[in-house]
Protein backbone atom coordinates (compact mmCIF):
# COMPACT_ATOMS: atom_id res chain seq x y z
CA UNK A 1 0.00 0.00 0.00
CA UNK A 2 1.36 3.22 -0.76
CA UNK A 3 1.09 6.24 1.52
CA UNK A 4 1.32 9.75 -0.07
CA UNK A 5 2.99 11.95 2.04
CA UNK A 6 2.73 15.76 0.80
CA UNK A 7 5.04 17.50 -0.32
CA UNK A 8 6.67 20.26 1.80
CA UNK A 9 5.55 23.77 0.39
CA UNK A 10 8.16 25.49 1.96
CA UNK A 11 11.46 24.75 1.13
CA UNK A 12 14.66 26.71 3.02
CA UNK A 13 16.52 28.91 0.40
CA UNK A 14 19.26 29.89 2.26
CA UNK A 15 19.98 30.38 6.33
CA UNK A 16 22.49 32.27 8.31
CA UNK A 17 22.29 32.08 12.52
CA UNK A 18 20.00 35.56 12.19
CA UNK A 19 18.33 35.18 8.57
CA UNK A 20 16.60 32.34 7.16
CA UNK A 21 15.30 32.82 3.18
CA UNK A 22 12.69 30.21 2.48
CA UNK A 23 11.03 29.70 -1.47
CA UNK A 24 7.50 29.07 -1.53
CA UNK A 25 5.96 28.67 -4.52
CA UNK A 26 2.46 28.61 -3.64
CA UNK A 27 2.60 32.08 -2.60
CA UNK A 28 3.69 33.85 -6.15
CA UNK A 29 1.25 36.52 -7.12
CA UNK A 30 -0.82 35.98 -3.94
CA UNK A 31 -0.85 39.39 -2.25
CA UNK A 32 -3.29 39.11 0.14
CA UNK A 33 -2.50 35.86 1.63
CA UNK A 34 1.65 36.45 1.41
CA UNK A 35 0.92 39.63 3.58
CA UNK A 36 -1.69 37.98 5.95
CA UNK A 37 1.13 35.26 6.31
CA UNK A 38 4.29 37.47 7.15
CA UNK A 39 1.67 39.22 9.83
CA UNK A 40 1.33 35.91 11.43
CA UNK A 41 4.58 34.79 11.38
CA UNK A 42 5.60 38.23 12.62
CA UNK A 43 3.38 38.23 15.61
CA UNK A 44 3.54 34.51 16.31
CA UNK A 45 7.38 34.48 16.31
CA UNK A 46 8.17 37.63 17.76
CA UNK A 47 10.71 38.44 14.55
CA UNK A 48 12.47 41.75 13.70
CA UNK A 49 11.38 41.32 10.08
CA UNK A 50 9.98 39.52 7.97
CA UNK A 51 9.75 40.51 4.35
CA UNK A 52 7.70 38.40 1.60
CA UNK A 53 8.30 39.09 -2.18
CA UNK A 54 5.35 37.69 -4.08
CA UNK A 55 6.90 37.86 -7.61
CA UNK A 56 9.71 35.84 -6.73
CA UNK A 57 8.03 32.94 -4.03
CA UNK A 58 10.58 33.96 -1.14
CA UNK A 59 10.24 34.94 2.33
CA UNK A 60 12.83 36.77 4.41
CA UNK A 61 13.15 35.73 8.16
CA UNK A 62 15.38 38.33 9.87
CA UNK A 63 16.22 38.64 13.85
CA UNK A 64 19.61 40.04 15.08
CA UNK A 65 18.84 39.44 18.45
CA UNK A 66 19.02 35.48 18.29
CA UNK A 67 19.74 32.70 16.02
CA UNK A 68 17.29 31.30 13.98
CA UNK A 69 15.80 27.85 13.51
CA UNK A 70 15.76 27.23 9.57
CA UNK A 71 13.97 23.58 9.90
CA UNK A 72 11.52 24.78 12.47
CA UNK A 73 10.77 27.94 10.55
CA UNK A 74 10.09 26.32 7.32
CA UNK A 75 7.74 23.88 8.96
CA UNK A 76 5.84 26.72 10.78
CA UNK A 77 5.60 28.60 7.81
CA UNK A 78 4.73 25.41 6.16
CA UNK A 79 1.71 25.01 8.61
CA UNK A 80 0.60 28.42 7.99
CA UNK A 81 0.65 28.20 4.23
CA UNK A 82 -2.05 24.92 4.50
CA UNK A 83 -4.37 27.25 6.62
CA UNK A 84 -4.14 29.30 4.24
CA UNK A 85 -6.26 30.93 1.28
CA UNK A 86 -5.10 32.22 -2.23
CA UNK A 87 -6.37 35.77 -3.52
CA UNK A 88 -9.03 33.64 -4.96
CA UNK A 89 -10.44 31.44 -2.31
CA UNK A 90 -8.51 28.43 -3.12
CA UNK A 91 -6.40 26.59 -0.25
CA UNK A 92 -2.96 27.44 -0.87
CA UNK A 93 -1.68 23.80 -0.16
CA UNK A 94 -4.16 23.07 -3.54
CA UNK A 95 -3.75 25.80 -5.50
CA UNK A 96 -0.88 25.18 -8.49
CA UNK A 97 2.13 27.36 -8.30
CA UNK A 98 2.51 29.24 -10.88
CA UNK A 99 5.70 27.89 -12.44
CA UNK A 100 5.23 24.04 -13.12
CA UNK A 101 8.79 23.16 -12.37
CA UNK A 102 11.47 21.34 -13.58
CA UNK A 103 11.13 18.91 -16.56
CA UNK A 104 12.55 15.80 -17.00
CA UNK A 105 15.01 16.91 -19.03
CA UNK A 106 16.05 19.29 -16.72
CA UNK A 107 16.27 16.92 -14.24
CA UNK A 108 18.52 15.05 -16.43
CA UNK A 109 20.96 17.46 -17.58
CA UNK A 110 21.01 18.97 -13.73
CA UNK A 111 22.03 14.91 -12.85
CA UNK A 112 24.70 14.76 -15.39
CA UNK A 113 25.80 17.97 -14.35
CA UNK A 114 26.29 17.35 -10.47
CA UNK A 115 27.91 13.65 -11.45
CA UNK A 116 30.06 15.23 -13.11
CA UNK A 117 31.28 17.72 -10.99
CA UNK A 118 31.10 14.98 -8.39
CA UNK A 119 33.81 13.25 -10.11
CA UNK A 120 35.89 16.67 -10.90
CA UNK A 121 36.04 16.98 -7.60
CA UNK A 122 36.84 13.78 -6.41
CA UNK A 123 39.30 13.97 -8.49
CA UNK A 124 41.06 17.22 -7.32
CA UNK A 125 40.56 16.32 -3.66
CA UNK A 126 37.79 18.03 -3.07
CA UNK A 127 39.79 21.33 -3.22
CA UNK A 128 38.55 22.77 -6.35
CA UNK A 129 35.06 21.52 -8.51
CA UNK A 130 33.81 23.03 -11.87
CA UNK A 131 31.92 26.12 -9.93
CA UNK A 132 35.54 26.85 -9.09
CA UNK A 133 37.18 25.87 -12.50
CA UNK A 134 35.07 27.17 -15.41
CA UNK A 135 35.08 30.59 -14.54
CA UNK A 136 38.85 30.73 -13.76
CA UNK A 137 39.22 29.06 -17.02
CA UNK A 138 36.98 31.20 -18.86
CA UNK A 139 38.16 34.47 -17.91
CA UNK A 140 41.72 33.19 -18.18
CA UNK A 141 41.02 32.35 -22.27
CA UNK A 142 39.16 35.60 -22.19
CA UNK A 143 41.84 37.95 -21.26
CA UNK A 144 44.46 35.67 -23.39
CA UNK A 145 42.46 36.42 -26.47
CA UNK A 146 42.46 40.06 -25.56
CA UNK A 147 46.02 40.72 -24.87
CA UNK A 148 46.97 38.33 -27.63
CA UNK A 149 44.53 40.08 -30.44
CA UNK A 150 44.52 43.70 -28.53
CA UNK A 151 41.18 43.79 -29.54
CA UNK A 152 37.93 43.55 -27.41
CA UNK A 153 36.10 41.18 -29.60
CA UNK A 154 32.39 39.84 -29.60
CA UNK A 155 30.89 36.72 -27.32
CA UNK A 156 33.23 33.90 -28.46
CA UNK A 157 31.76 30.45 -27.75
CA UNK A 158 32.74 29.94 -23.90
CA UNK A 159 30.98 33.24 -23.15
CA UNK A 160 27.89 31.72 -24.83
CA UNK A 161 28.62 28.32 -23.22
CA UNK A 162 28.41 30.08 -19.77
CA UNK A 163 25.61 32.30 -20.39
CA UNK A 164 23.42 29.80 -21.41
CA UNK A 165 24.29 27.44 -18.52
CA UNK A 166 23.78 30.55 -16.17
CA UNK A 167 20.55 30.75 -17.37
CA UNK A 168 19.99 26.92 -17.13
CA UNK A 169 20.70 27.25 -13.48
CA UNK A 170 18.88 30.51 -12.91
CA UNK A 171 15.54 29.29 -14.71
CA UNK A 172 15.39 25.80 -13.74
CA UNK A 173 16.83 25.90 -10.10
CA UNK A 174 14.16 23.72 -8.73
CA UNK A 175 15.87 20.97 -10.64
CA UNK A 176 19.00 21.70 -9.53
CA UNK A 177 18.35 21.88 -6.30
CA UNK A 178 16.32 18.18 -6.43
CA UNK A 179 19.68 17.11 -7.88
CA UNK A 180 21.46 18.15 -4.68
CA UNK A 181 18.77 16.92 -2.44
CA UNK A 182 18.87 13.53 -3.93
CA UNK A 183 15.19 13.63 -5.39
CA UNK A 184 15.17 11.45 -8.56
CA UNK A 185 13.56 12.93 -10.99
CA UNK A 186 10.51 9.84 -11.26
CA UNK A 187 9.91 10.61 -7.27
CA UNK A 188 9.54 14.65 -8.05
CA UNK A 189 7.25 14.59 -11.16
CA UNK A 190 3.88 14.69 -8.73
CA UNK A 191 2.38 11.91 -11.31
CA UNK A 192 1.23 8.85 -9.27
CA UNK A 193 -1.41 8.20 -7.70
CA UNK A 194 -2.06 6.95 -3.98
Amino acid sequence: MNVRVPRPLVRVEHALPTRVRLRVARIVGARVASERIARRIADEMRLERVTVRVRTGSILLEDRARTLDPAHLAARVDELLRSERDDDGIPLSQSPPLSRGPTRLAHAVAHAATEINDDVGEMLGHRADLGTLLPIAFATGGLVEVIASRKVPGPTWFNLFWWSLRSFMTFNVDAVNDEADGVSSDASSGDEDA
